[in-house]
């Protein structure tokens, strides 16, 4: 009869206090009840050991941080301009409920002065993001909100607005508004 040589213990069971040896696992194999070293590997949603964690030449580890977003945009006139604040025709982007939206940005211009207003509509409930006020020797303003992120709600119609009034007198109100919606 052959004598199998016994394992050495270096792992211990929390519960048991007993000794464990560190199992062999190969590239693809399922992660549970083993006693592996999975610093070594990354395991996927599923639970199986993906693969070997990659390294570039200086051996430092390769990490995709790259969002999938989708850029969805929106641009608008009010021709006419208007004395309160109202809807910049076409200037609206339909958002996906329960989806997270970030990188909004903007570019807004009137002959006049004028106040435009970057809107999360959230069904019946409008929320103000921005203001932005254009005037006599800053007809047209650029920007991205930067910090700015939110998650749409579950319910009900979902939209980005531009909205926009003039002050003293009517003028044309030219706008365009996009956000990243992240995957």
């Amino acid at each position: 009869m052959t004598d199998l040589r016994t394992s050495t213990m270096i792992l211990e069971d929390a519960t048991t206090a007993a000794g464990l040896p560190l199992h062999k696992v190969l590239e693809g194999d399922a992660y549970a009840a083993k006693n592996a070293l999975p610093a070594l590997v990354a395991k996927d949603s599923t639970g199986l050991l993906l693969k070997y964690l990659k390294v570039d030449a200086n051996g430092a580890l390769l990490v995709n941080t790259e969002v999938v977003s989708t850029c969805k945009k929106a641009k608008g006139e009010l021709a006419a301009g208007s004395g309160t604040l109202a809807l910049v025709t076409g200037a609206s982007i339909i958002l996906t409920a329960d989806k997270s939206y970030e990188g909004v940005g903007f570019v807004v211009s009137c002959r006049r002065d004028a106040l435009f207003q970057i809107i999360w509509s959230d069904d019946v409930t409008d929320n103000v993001l921005a203001e932005i006020v254009v005037g006599s020797g800053s007809y047209t303003a650029v920007g991205e909100l930067h910090c700015l992120n939110f998650t749409a709600g579950a319910t009900g119609v979902q939209a980005l607005k531009l909205k926009a009034m003039n002050f003293e007198a009517l003028s044309s109100l030219r706008g365009s508004i996009v956000v990243s919606e992240v995957a």
